[in-house]
């Protein structure tokens, strides 16, 4: 996955997770969430374990420092505003969200949907046979005010994801 965050290059590895209830056929769960996963520095994170680190997580083992989220996205071809989805979400004030972890995984700092255009994702592309889900997506998140202890630094109110493509392949995960 790669994009632009606040006019600089954002990359990660991610996961888009079809969630399935004990009683649901796989072909029912009609909606997907997207776990997008970095190892990239942020200001304020300190130093340690691994401060230097820059492969957006693509070899497995790395020390996650900012996580993306969304949604609820319908699995089906076609765009779709974070207002919508936050409309289809069963849990109330789930939104999309990124997160600044520290380096014990702490919450250091979140940024969350607050109506701000443009807020969108497209599904552009699902390949059936290898459960590839390709995509594109355009952001506008505000600083969550609510999280207790959050980083007090340089960092902007906003991060705005521009330009931004996926392509993932889907994990199926049922419910007990």
């Amino acid at each position: 996955m790669t994009s632009r965050l606040n006019d600089s290059t954002w990359y990660g590895t991610g996961e888009l997770l079809r969630i399935k209830e004990p009683t649901q056929q796989l072909k029912q769960v009609r909606q997907l969430n997207l776990l997008v996963y970095t190892d990239i520095d942020y200001p304020g994170m300190g130093s340690e374990p691994n401060p230097n680190t820059t492969t957006g997580c693509v070899n497995g083992e790395c020390t996650r420092t900012q996580i993306l989220m969304i949604y609820t996205i319908p699995f089906k071809k076609g765009r779709t505003t974070l207002a919508k989805l936050n409309k289809r979400s069963p849990i109330k004030h789930e939104q999309a969200n990124l997160s600044y972890v520290g380096n014990s995984g702490g919450l250091a700092k979140r940024y969350i949907a607050q109506g701000a255009k443009p807020n969108w994702i497209r599904v552009t592309k699902i390949d059936q046979a290898t459960g590839v889900v390709e995509g594109r997506f355009s952001l506008s998140l505000k600083e969550d005010m609510t999280v207790y202890n959050r980083l007090a630094n340089g960092m902007p109110e906003t991060a705005q994801f521009r330009g931004g493509l996926f392509r993932i392949k889907v994990k199926d995960v049922i419910l007990k």
